[in-house]
């Protein structure tokens, strides 16, 4: 496992990451027939500890995400070397004034603390930031005054769009920006990562294999999302991979990014693990395909961002090829 320092912070954290939101969040990711809607308490911890074991030193949770914080916390229980970073929500704005603000994010942080057995918390990130959010400066003053007080080490911020991500860049309080690369989502490598180069500021790349579309699950995807299903299929053919190998070239183009430290992987089985182990092992795409992969790139924030694809109303039915 090779290991960089997370930007300006002096992190030393693993090329992957494990990302835990299946561990607490229902149907996450792309849901096939009969399949558990979360990770059982005893297969995630399992999946941590082999994680551990395999060399990866930096997981990312959030309060947001159910039960995976504790979880995290019983898992990591004994490995003292592991990177945290969780997450921060945005306190509602409707009558909120600047002691409720302080009380929400203060709490929210004892409660990290609390289910993940930590004195300190390495990396607390504002959950999906905006420009406005960042801009305002609110919530970032209350982190700076957690980091002062010793409950957290670094402040990061999770986004969506560019302006966000700019907004984060530009704040000079964000230490570790996580950010949406992958093979069809290639928007803020043009713009966002020579800034976060320029600043200092750590990168951490989440959805690499977008929530599971860069895998076979993609044709499991429902009618109104085809559009992505054909993306996926075309990027497989173009880059000479088989629907099985797909999701270890995906995680090696993240790899491959310039200005990229860590690369969040989430899985949802052990036996997924040796596959993410592989793609790291194996390094960077050749420059061959490299140069490919520009014009795999969509734009269409409906495909693009999760948050917006429909719900289906009934189990998925594969598409055949």
């Amino acid at each position: 496992m090779q290991y960089l320092l997370l930007g300006k912070t002096g992190l030393r954290v693993s090329r992957i990451a494990l990302g835990t939101a299946a561990f607490g969040l229902p149907a996450y990711g792309i849901q096939g027939p009969n399949e558990h809607a979360v990770l059982s308490e005893t297969d995630a911890i399992k999946l941590v500890r082999a994680s551990c074991e395999q060399g990866i030193n930096f997981f990312d949770t959030a309060r947001g995400y159910g039960e995976s914080e504790a979880i995290l916390g019983r898992g990591l229980a004994g490995c003292n070397s592991s990177v945290v970073a969780t997450k921060v929500g945005v306190p509602d704005p409707s009558g909120n004034n600047s002691h409720r603000l302080n009380d929400a994010v203060m709490g929210s942080l004892e409660a990290s603390l609390c289910a993940l057995r930590r004195d300190v918390l390495d990396l607390v990130q504002i959950h999906n930031a905006t420009a406005k959010d960042l801009g305002a400066g609110e919530i970032l003053t209350v982190l700076e005054r957690a980091r002062d007080q010793g409950k957290v080490r670094f402040i990061g911020a999770s986004v969506y769009g560019e302006d966000a991500a700019l907004a984060a860049i530009r704040s000079e309080s964000v230490d570790v920006l996580q950010i949406a690369i992958n093979l069809l989502d290639q928007r803020m490598m043009n713009r966002v990562l020579p800034e976060a180069k320029k600043a200092n500021v750590g990168v951490i790349a989440r959805s690499a294999l977008l929530k599971g579309a860069l895998t076979e699950r993609a044709k499991l995807l429902p009618p109104k999302l085809r559009a992505l299903t054909d993306a996926a299929s075309r990027t497989r053919e173009t880059l000479g991979e088989t629907w099985e190998s797909l999701p270890r070239a995906a995680l090696r183009f993240c790899l491959s990014v310039a200005g990229v430290h860590s690369v969040l992987v989430g899985l949802k089985t052990l036996s997924e693990l040796p596959e993410a182990m592989a793609a790291e092992t194996e390094g960077p795409l050749s420059s061959a395909s490299m140069s490919k992969t520009s014009a795999l790139t969509l734009h269409d924030e409906d495909l693009l961002n999760p948050a917006h694809w429909p719900i289906p109303e009934t189990s998925p039915e594969k598409v055949e090829w």
